[in-house]
Order: structure tokens, then C-alpha cells, then sequence
């Protein structure tokens, strides 16, 4: 055998037509799986972990305008107070924050309006803006101030920049019009249809622009997302309106308890999509990639017809000259998935750090974001390198067939 992996090596370095075009179609075929597969992880992170942390946590709870009154302070004092000691002593909760959330607000800018969404942050959360959104000018640290940071969309479509003067329009949870003035301190990129016209500002100013004596809503972290619709359970049988059905967004004492399972239904079946859609393009690369190789390897054997003829007369048997070719290709798969990988790596890693791949607005509908960071994980890499050696493999043992009826004096009449 040792005899045989000499030989085989011998013959890629001094062969290095065949081993050249095999190992460039290895390569490529290496770097777009390999590119795909981050990419279709990079896809599924973005719709989920993502989205669940800044925003919908793993679970919520949304708080109805009645109980955040301040025409019901007793009571809405008491349901907070209940909640908050409930997550504070649970095991399985990591962290939560108080959110305002004021939908169809209006942001006026000199003689331009455009609806909005509120969100009111505690101090904590503004910092996470920096780790969701690439910020584009200014700062997030909008703590107590009236200052405000918007997104990119809304600064084009407005025509505001940074250090502005602009001014907020809401509807209270009492039914009252509230008009307050803010400075725009930061613009970030928005990655989503969700967040494409989304305000933030400091939790006090919202709650006090919204007349409000409670969160309008809560949202809840845990260490394991698996332990969602346990803590859910558990939440409700704390409010006493558990039933035995955890399932969906349920009322219970004038707030809507959901899970993130509960919304993320189209990004489950946009990441399902996104999973096939790149297992399909995987498959055409690896069909063309393996045509490829098996054409190459036909006329590598036929080249070197003579030579194998030459082998035999030695007295070499046909299945050790299969052996010689079948480690020939082992080892240029080897050798060029290496390849593959260290310029897929390199190249994932250019793109990281340069914050991710922008796929524009429309990318957002289908992606959940318009930025899309490649994550490439162990698994997928294993994955690549057995598909890597497997198919050129096979199309190798197809091409020695052509040996099995050959007689020496046929092979070594070649001219």
C-alpha cells in the first residue's frame, strides 16, 4: 500500500493538467457549498436570534392601554409588581426590559410627516442598538434626554440629519393628542421591514409622552429559547388565567402573553424556504461539479491508457491500479477542499467585519433583514469536506469501469 500512495502522488504532481482542472473544479465547488450553507445559516441567525432578542423576545407581554392608565394606578401597580417578581425569582429567565411602544405616531420635520413607530428603551437597551444595527452617524446614548434616534429610510425620506430639531405626535393610552419636541442624536441602518420606520427614544420621555403609568411591554430573554412555552405556562398559571393551553397569543388580566414560536411562524417558513432553496443549489453545484470531474477522470484513464498498460505487464493487478487512481483523487480532494476553505474562510471573514452583506430592501421581505452576516459552523464544514471527497470519488470509480474488459496488448497499442 505504501508502494501504491507513492506512486499515486507521484502521478498528481507530475500529472498536473488533470489534477489542476479536477482541483479547480473541487475548489469552486467548495467555496459556493461552503458559501451557501453560511449563508443559509448567516439567513436563519438573522430571522431568529436576532429578531427574537431586540425584537420579540423569547416571550412578551403586552400590556393593554386600560391597565397602563394612570386612571388605573392601583391596580396596574399591583399587575406589574406581580409580574416583575415572578420573572426576578424564576431560574429559567436571563434577563427583561420595559419597552414603550407607541404605533402610528407621527415624526414632523419642517413641513414633512411621516408615521412612525415609538419605541422607548431603557438605558441598557441602548446600547444593544449598537450590536443590532450598524449606526450610521451620532450616538445611542439617548438617556435621559429628548433626543431620539431614527433610521436611515425615515432621515432620506425626511431630509434630517443629525442634531435636527424635529417633532413627535402621539395618541395616550387615555385617548389624549400629545405633541413634544425631540433631537435627532443617531441614524442607524435598518435591516427590516420591521424596523425600517421605528423611532427610539429614552424609556421616561416615552412613558411620559404617552401618559402612561406601566410598560406597554415587556420583553423576556431566556437562557434556553427550548424553555419558552414552559415559562409561559408558568406566567399565566402566576396571573391565574392558566387553562392547560399555552399555545398562541393569550390574554389574561388585561395584557397578551405570546412566545417568540407564537410569531415567528413566516420567518420559520421563510428559513425553511431559504434551507431548501440553498440545498437545491447545492445539489446543481455538486451535479455539475461531479460531470465535471467524472468527464476529466474518463479522459485522465484514457491519456494514460499506455501507462496502465505498462503496469500490468509488470505484473500489477487491475484493482491496485484502481487503488492508484482512487488515492490520486483522495488526495486532490484533500488537498483542494484546504484550498477551498481557507479562501471561503477569508473571504467570511471580510465580510464580518465589514458588517455583513447589504441585499438592499427588498431582501427584507424575503430575509427578515437586509443584512445578512455568513456563519460558518463545524458542522456544515464536515459536511462539505465528506461531499467533497465522496462525489469526485464516485465519479472516479465510474470512470475505472472502462478498465475491467481492457487487455494489456489493447492498452499498450495505444498511440
Amino acid at each position: 500500500m505504501r508502494l501504491l500512495i507513492k506512486m499515486a502522488i507521484r502521478n498528481v504532481h507530475r500529472n498536473m493538467k488533470p489534477t489542476m482542472m479536477n482541483g479547480i473544479g473541487i475548489t469552486f465547488a467548495v467555496i459556493l457549498l461552503l458559501l451557501a450553507l453560511s449563508i443559509s445559516r448567516g439567513v436563519e441567525t438573522q430571522i431568529t436570534l436576532r429578531n427574537i432578542r431586540f425584537e420579540t423576545g423569547a416571550l412578551s407581554v403586552n400590556i393593554s392601554k386600560e391597565a397602563a392608565s394612570l386612571q388605573n394606578k392601583a391596580p396596574g401597580d399591583s399587575l406589574i409588581n406581580l409580574i416583575t417578581n415572578f420573572l426576578e425569582n424564576n431560574l429559567l429567565v436571563s434577563d427583561y426590559n420595559f419597552r414603550i411602544a407607541i404605533p402610528n405616531s407621527i415624526l414632523y420635520f419642517q413641513n414633512q410627516n411621516q408615521k412612525v413607530y415609538i419605541t422607548g428603551l431603557m438605558p441598557k437597551e441602548t446600547a444593544v442598538i449598537k450590536e443590532m444595527y450598524e449606526v450610521l452617524d451620532g450616538d445611542t446614548d439617548i438617556d435621559n434626554s429628548k433626543e431620539v434616534i431614527i433610521s436611515d429610510a425615515l432621515s432620506e425620506l425626511l431630509d434630517i440629519s443629525i442634531g435636527d430639531n424635529c417633532s413627535v405626535m402621539v395618541q395616550s393610552v387615555d385617548g389624549a393628542v400629545n405633541f413634544e419636541d425631540f433631537v435627532v442624536a443617531g441614524i442607524f441602518r435598518y435591516t427590516s421591514q420591521i424596523n425600517k420606520f421605528n423611532v427610539y427614544m429614552n424609556y421616561e420621555e416615552a412613558m411620559s409622552l404617552y401618559n402612561s403609568n406601566l410598560p406597554s411591554k415587556i420583553l423576556i430573554n431566556l437562557e434556553d429559547l427550548n424553555h419558552a412555552g414552559i415559562v409561559k405556562a408558568e406566567l399565566l398559571k402566576e396571573l391565574g388565567c392558566h387553562n392547560g393551553e399555552s399555545e398562541g397569543e393569550i390574554e389574561c388580566r388585561g395584557t397578551k402573553i405570546s412566545s417568540y414560536q407564537d410569531h415567528m411562524g413566516t420567518a420559520k417558513s421563510i428559513s425553511g424556504i431559504n434551507k431548501y432553496g440553498m440545498l437545491m443549489i447545492a445539489v446543481f453545484l455538486i451535479l455539475i461539479s461531479f460531470i465535471g470531474i467524472w468527464s476529466m477522470q474518463t479522459e485522465n484513464i484514457n491519456t494514460r491508457r499506455k501507462e496502465i498498460g505498462t503496469l500490468l505487464s509488470y505484473g500489477f493487478k487491475r484493482t491496485a491500479i484502481k487503488q492508484i487512481f482512487i488515492i490520486e483523487i483522495l488526495y486532490t480532494s484533500v488537498l483542494f477542499f484546504t484550498v477551498g476553505f481557507v479562501i471561503t474562510y477569508i473571504v467570511i471573514y471580510l465580510i464580518n467585519i465589514n458588517n455583513g452583506i447589504y441585499l438592499g430592501e427588498s431582501a427584507s421581505f424575503a430575509f427578515g433583514s437586509a443584512i445578512v452576516n455568513p456563519v460558518l459552523i463545524p458542522k456544515d464544514v464536515c459536511i462539505v469536506f465528506l461531499t467533497t471527497v465522496f462525489y469526485p470519488l464516485l465519479a472516479t470509480l465510474i470512470s475505472l469501469n472502462t478498465l475491467n474488459k481492457s487487455r494489456i496488448i489493447e492498452l499498450l497499442n495505444v498511440k
